[in-house]
């Protein structure tokens, strides 16, 4: 990683106008032209005044939640703390819903955000992307209303459940899956590539495939409308007794993660592969399963750049300006 160190004077119209240091800001990029926005509330000032197409870039901090109903990209400074790059999470606090007008034609993207609430998806959300997200509950309304089609995400942890409605289809692609449940069987379906997924019933996940994950599933066989290959199987012995090929194996927890042991989800959690394993439990690319291999490894650092510092001066000088020292992390 390299850091950018970008020393900015901004002139205030009003003199009165003060921030304290470390402020937590939202900076909104519209066809060219840079607005930013301060404190708890910037990400719903930056949302209110962004169309389709804008990036709305956060620092660190806890921003309030805001119902995003345009097609923005929005880069938060992480999901985690970073010790080696001074890096503290971009945390949204509240529930809230996603519901983007049909006719958009622009894309939702997610980058680098924590959030321990509940997301729900409305009308129609097509071809939207999570990427190195932490996240607790994303579903749908109701009565199997919401459509999620062709939704990415990628290296994202989902901590509490993640719901498929009718019509809706997700590829989570070398992430942690806590409970995903698919509404209906021949509409809805996920698929899995080098994820650590947990289901309290293996057959609540219907009509998905998985490939190069680690499967924790203490009850029930995967469907047979679904398709295996190259998983691990941990906790339950009949669990590929509808799958027809011989590439998936069953194992303990500890001939698989060095520190995971069972089924309560924690933060802390990296679910690393012992040493042995990451050499002999191998997807069928040659890598081992599971988050850290594959052709895109595990990594929690945002790839876009991050607010990770903004020093404002406690008032303005005597002709109106107020200096501001932000630091931003970029990907090399």
């Amino acid at each position: 990683m390299k850091r950018l160190f970008l020393s900015i004077v901004a002139t205030i119209m009003a003199a009165t106008a003060t921030y304290s240091q470390s402020s937590m800001l939202a900076t909104l990029s519209h066809e060219g032209d840079i607005t930013t926005y301060y404190g708890a509330t910037a990400l719903r000032e930056a949302h209110s005044a962004a169309a389709d197409g804008d990036v709305i870039t956060l620092s660190s901090g806890s921003f309030l939640s805001v119902d995003i109903t345009k097609a923005v990209t929005i880069h938060g400074a992480g999901m985690e703390v970073n010790k080696e790059l001074l890096i503290e999470p971009t945390v949204i606090t509240g529930d809230f819903s996603i519901n983007i007008p049909e006719e958009s034609t622009g894309r939702l993207t997610i980058e680098g955000i924590y959030s321990n609430h509940t997301i729900t998806y409305k009308g129609t959300l097509t071809n939207a992307t999570f990427i190195k997200d932490r996240l607790n509950k994303i579903t749908y309304p109701g009565s199997g209303t919401g459509e999620l089609k062709n939704a990415t995400f990628i290296h994202c942890r989902i901590s509490s459940q993640f719901y498929l409605g009718d019509n809706s289809s997700a590829s989570c692609v070398n992430c942690v899956i806590w409970r995903p449940d698919c509404h209906n069987g021949t509409s809805s379906n996920f698929d899995f590539q080098n994820c650590v997924i947990f289901r309290d019933i293996a057959d609540a996940i219907k009509s998905s495939s998985y490939k190069n994950c680690v499967l924790l599933f203490p009850s029930s066989s995967i469907l047979s409308n679904c398709a295996t290959y190259y998983c691990i199987g941990i906790g339950n012995s009949g669990m590929f007794n509808n799958i027809p090929n011989t590439t998936n194996s069953l194992k303990k927890y500890a001939e698989v993660f060095k520190t995971l042991t069972g089924t309560t989800y924690n933060d802390s959690e990296t679910f690393e592969l012992t040493d042995e394993a990451s050499t002999t439990l191998l997807g069928i690319d040659g890598t081992q399963v599971g988050i850290y291999g594959g052709n895109m490894p595990f990594d929690s650092t945002p790839s876009n750049p991050q607010i990770t510092k903004c020093n404002v001066a406690a008032k303005s000088t005597a002709d109106g300006k107020l200096s501001v020292d932000i630091t931003v992390n970029g990907a090399e």
